[in-house]
């Protein structure tokens, strides 16, 4: 009896270390999926409210009167900014768009706070009021993104995660979402 002893607990023990590796295998993959649906989910508001800026862009021009000076240039920012966008098809693409948005709202913003001799209508304010909200929920919505980001990448890099990111052929290293340069506030 003794024997079968002995020969049961070396069994026993590597039994038991299998039990924990694969558990944590199993932990750490499931909160990696989640994480990475954190970040799915945070690139999905992005794209929404990139959406409803690219939307309102046009009703600002059009309730701009007195442009024709500068309506070249904004016209012309706006609609390479319109065509990356309807372009964009992966994650930088649409960062690359979210850029060229945001610096063509920003220079009609300016053009028109800048130029007494354009006049804007009582839609002008408004639109100019609900795209100041839709860049402060973008400004939220990318802030997500990143954090979110920023977890997954730490949490990627640490023993033993580290080693299962690979085995499972996820990413090593998520990319933030940037803030366009310049584009830090919104003249009202």
């Amino acid at each position: 009896m003794n024997k079968k002893l002995v020969m049961i607990i070396p069994i026993a023990i590597v039994v038991i270390i299998l039990i924990i590796l694969l558990s944590s295998v199993l932990i750490s993959y499931n909160s990696t999926v989640a994480m990475r649906e954190d970040i799915d989910g945070y690139e999905a508001q992005i794209m929404n409210r990139l959406q409803q800026r690219h939307d309102k862009m046009t009703q600002i021009l059009a309730a701009v009167n007195g442009l024709e000076a500068h309506a070249e240039t904004i016209y012309q920012m706006i609609v390479d900014a319109r065509a990356a966008y309807a372009a964009a098809q992966s994650a930088e693409e649409f960062m690359a768009a979210d850029a060229l948005e945001s610096a063509a709202l920003s220079n009609l913003l300016l053009i028109v706070e800048d130029n007494p001799n354009i006049t804007a209508t009582g839609l002008y304010t408004t639109y100019v009021y609900e795209v100041s909200g839709m860049e402060n929920a973008l400004a939220v919505s990318r802030r997500d993104f990143n954090e979110a980001v920023r977890l997954y990448n730490t949490k990627a890099k640490q023993f033993p995660r580290v080693m299962y990111i690979g085995m499972f052929n996820m990413e090593r290293e998520m990319e933030y979402w940037p803030v366009p340069e310049g584009v830090e506030e919104i003249p009202s």
